[in-house]
């Protein structure tokens, strides 16, 4: 790979992590209104699991997904042990 190629490629990435942590504010509150009005909705809890599980996988928003999933466990034991497999697996 060429020297320019490789760093053009490098420059895409930080600015792709960079838009991705743009919405990190937003999910964070998104995610402490779940916590906080106690919603117990698989599909909803399940569906801020996926979008953050999907960010992780980029390198961002780590904490997040397992303060979801830490009160999601509270929820549904074995939901959550799902989501704490496929966690553990990229690992």
């Amino acid at each position: 790979m060429k020297e320019d190629t490789f760093s053009e490629l490098v420059g895409l990435i930080k600015a792709f992590n960079a838009q991705l942590e743009r919405y990190m504010p937003a999910l964070e509150t998104e995610v402490e209104q779940i916590i906080a009005s106690g919603i117990t909705s698989n599909k909803i809890i399940e569906g801020y699991l996926d979008t953050l599980f999907s960010l992780t996988m980029h390198g961002t928003g780590d904490k997040l997904f397992v303060r979801l999933l830490e009160y999601y466990k509270t929820v549904d034991q074995e939901g959550a042990m799902f989501y704490w497999n496929e966690y553990d697996k990229q690992e």
